[in-house]
């Protein structure tokens, strides 16, 4: 039974791992890979909890701020507070040292607001549906 259950939990690990993007070998090196890996991640994931704690304390100066055009302050200041640090914490390869890490265009696509021109053009307008039979008005009876 000891050996089924190492067996198992070996295989949902190969089987669960991710698969790092190939690189030279040349262009990491290991001791960036240590700091990286003891330093750089922790402080990331810290700085991601701040951010987010810190953009839900300041959303309603956000708000504030949402009113006047162009309408974009909440997704700047997500951009800037949580996704950053999140993005260089969880999705960058180990050993890059590029931030704000962006992602490859060719993996994701950005959500970009739209303008007010293209927003109006794509208004949904409803379809107005069969209308029901209406019921014959029925007479009650009259009794002499």
């Amino acid at each position: 039974m000891k050996k089924l259950t190492s067996l198992f939990v070996l295989v949902s690990l190969i089987s669960c791992s991710t698969v790092a993007p190939s690189r030279n070998v040349e262009e990491v090196q290991p001791g960036f890979v240590m700091m990286d890996v003891l330093f750089y991640r922790p402080v990331g994931l810290i700085a991601t909890v701040v951010g987010t704690g810190l953009y839900v304390g300041i959303s309603p100066f956000t708000a504030l701020a949402s009113i006047p055009e162009p309408h974009d302050a909440f997704v700047k200041t997500g951009k800037i507070l949580v996704l950053s640090p999140a993005n260089y914490t969880f999705v960058r390869p180990l050993g890059d040292r590029s931030f704000p890490y962006k992602l490859p265009r060719y993996k994701h696509s950005l959500v970009e607001s739209q303008s007010d021109a293209q927003t109006s053009t794509m208004a949904v307008k409803p379809v107005p549906g069969p209308v029901p039979p209406k019921a014959p008005a029925v007479q009650p009876p009259r009794y002499p």
